[in-house]
């Protein structure tokens, strides 16, 4: 199975995207252990992390796009809404599962999944956006979603 790992070259530069997407890469990572282990109680905690990291990254990231003028903001949110309907299906499969050896093989699959998803996104879809983080310098002052006036350089 593919394993997330962080690395410099994913970074986009803008520091709460960044600590965000580090953030999830922990949660993708504990998907890898416990789908490895059959630990059923931290695969429930992951797709609740999910659920919250598609909720909150996603409204942030997209606010941040929509700021920027991103030109491809529409597609980046489609591929949002494709990892939500992913996330969703596998959640729903693995509640339904029969036998442990059911939830084991939806685990792992669910792993795979994100590790493959979140290593795509970042470096296919985020990086795409990268250069246009920029323009956050020149917009007026503005509380960003974290509650904080943007300084310059940020």
């Amino acid at each position: 199975m593919p394993q997330a790992r962080w690395r410099k070259q994913m970074e986009l530069g803008y520091e709460p995207l960044d600590n965000e997407h580090k953030e999830f890469f922990e949660v993708v990572q504990k998907s890898t252990e416990a789908s490895q282990v059959g630990d059923f109680a931290t695969m429930e905690w992951v797709f609740d992390k999910a659920y919250d990291y598609a909720r909150d990254h996603f409204s942030h990231e997209e606010d941040i796009m929509e700021r920027i003028h991103f030109p491809d903001i529409e597609a980046h949110m489609r591929a949002h809404q494709i990892f939500i309907k992913n996330i969703s299906e596998l959640r729903q499969q693995y509640e339904v599962a029969s036998s442990e050896e059911d939830k084991g093989k939806i685990a792992v699959k669910t792993a795979n999944f994100l590790n493959v998803w979140l290593l795509g996104h970042i470096l296919s879809r985020d990086k795409v956006y990268k250069p246009y983080l920029v323009r956050l310098r020149n917009l007026p002052p503005r509380m960003n979603y974290d509650g904080k006036v943007l300084e310059e350089g940020q």
